[in-house]
């Protein structure tokens, strides 16, 4: 009986690591042949300008970087101490997570040079932050509210939840080259999301790590001296 149990949950947690890490394979895929479209030309990306064409390349080589972590930190991760429990600290997490792609099904606004200069350079931005972020995270990343490991190091050492911020950072650039009143409304319900993302994920790391308390008490949530 312990078997059977011990070979079911061996399944779900291989099942957990490869369905969402095949998912960020995917959309990397898609992400390398549209950068291939781009240096091939086949776009009309050239015709805007060398530093829009570069903006445009780093851009889609950052974001593709980070989804390509994200695909293998998935594979390798360390099993959960405890998870959150319930059905909407899942939600949350699974909704916040894709919802934000809905917002590049939409067409791309109608933006000059300059606007979508400024618009890529924080996607940019953002996007590098995040790597930066999630490598200090390493195995014990996750998009479920999950205890691992505890991270206090690099951005951690300032605020508690530096990777939802670094990703606003880039999901406002996003915003910004899609914007639309409905890609607005899907925004706010983002960060609406993720706030309450890091609530479930500071009950169950404080619930799991007794050191967590004086961690909290000491950092902020995402804003230094802020929030």
């Amino acid at each position: 009986m312990k078997s059977e149990h011990s070979g079911r949950m061996k399944l779900v947690d291989l099942v957990s690591r490869i369905v969402p890490s095949m998912f960020f394979l995917i959309i990397v895929a898609r992400n390398l042949a549209d950068l291939y479209s781009v240096l091939t030309g086949s776009t009309g990306g050239a015709t805007r300008g060398t530093w829009m064409m570069a903006a445009n390349i780093m851009g889609r080589v950052s974001t593709t970087c980070f989804l390509g972590l994200m695909s293998a930190l998935f594979l390798i991760r360390m099993a959960p101490l405890q998870k959150a429990q319930g059905i909407w600290p899942r939600v949350m997490a699974i909704v916040g997570t894709f919802c934000l792609y809905s917002m590049t099904l939409f067409p791309r606004a109608n933006l000059s040079i300059t606007q979508t200069m400024i618009a890529t350079t924080i996607s940019l931005i953002g996007t590098c932050l995040s790597i930066f972020a999630l490598v200090h995270l390493g195995r014990s990343f996750s998009l479920m509210a999950e205890a691992r490991r505890l991270v206090t190091s690099g951005p951690y050492r300032l605020v508690r939840h530096p990777l939802y911020l670094f990703e606003t950072i880039a999901s406002f650039g996003i915003l910004l080259q899609f914007l639309s009143f409905t890609t607005v409304i899907i925004f706010l319900v983002y960060i609406l999301i993720q706030l309450q993302r890091m609530k479930n994920e500071e009950l169950i790391l404080e619930r799991v790590f007794p050191e967590y308390h004086d961690y909290r008490l000491r950092t902020n949530r995402v804003i230094p001296k802020i929030y």
